[in-house]
């Protein structure tokens, strides 16, 4: 018995086993999948504060001092602000103020008492106080204002010691 191959349907069988195969194959076994990643930071306002004492050095109320004031250059207020900062740096009035001016007391009698001023314009220049102070624009750097003293002339009232006071320094911002 011989039996009769249709040559046709065979070949359309083969074709049809392939592409039904080869349909498999190029299906990908994983997709591709994306997503994004958001990255953030904040900076906050801070700032750094730094003093240098101001140092008067002798007073003569009897001669040099009677007429002309003792002037001290010696003192600083440095700072270091976040950029974009801004704000005051304020001078308290130090802790023997009365009516606002600024009294170094002695160190061994509390009832003797030297008038001074401060300012960050000039000696003599307008007060540095703890109101308006000194404006300030913080930039990320290191800024160095100086703190200009006198002692008042013609303070004969004054005894022999040592004299002293303490301002704070704030930033405000």
């Amino acid at each position: 018995m011989k039996t009769k191959f249709n040559q046709n349907k065979l070949k359309l069988a083969i074709v049809s086993a392939m592409l039904v195969g080869s349909a498999g194959l190029t299906v990908p076994a994983y997709a591709d999948a994306t997503g994004t990643m958001i990255v953030s930071a904040s900076i906050g306002l801070a700032c750094t504060i730094e003093t240098t004492n101001l140092a008067f050095g002798p007073y003569d109320a009897i001669v040099a001092n009677k007429t002309l004031p003792l002037d001290s250059l010696t003192g600083s207020i440095a700072s270091t602000c976040t950029s974009g900062s801004s704000g005051n740096i304020l001078l308290s009035d130090g802790g023997n103020a009365v009516g606002g001016n600024r009294r170094m007391v002695h160190a061994s009698d509390v009832s003797k008492f030297l008038n001074y001023t401060v300012s960050g314009v000039s000696l003599g220049g307008a007060k540095w106080d703890n109101t308006t102070g000194r404006p300030y624009t913080g930039d990320g750097t290191k800024e160095t204002l100086n703190v200009y003293g006198q002692v008042a002339p013609d303070q004969g009232s004054a005894i022999n010691g040592t004299y002293g006071d303490s301002l704070l320094a704030t930033i405000t911002y």
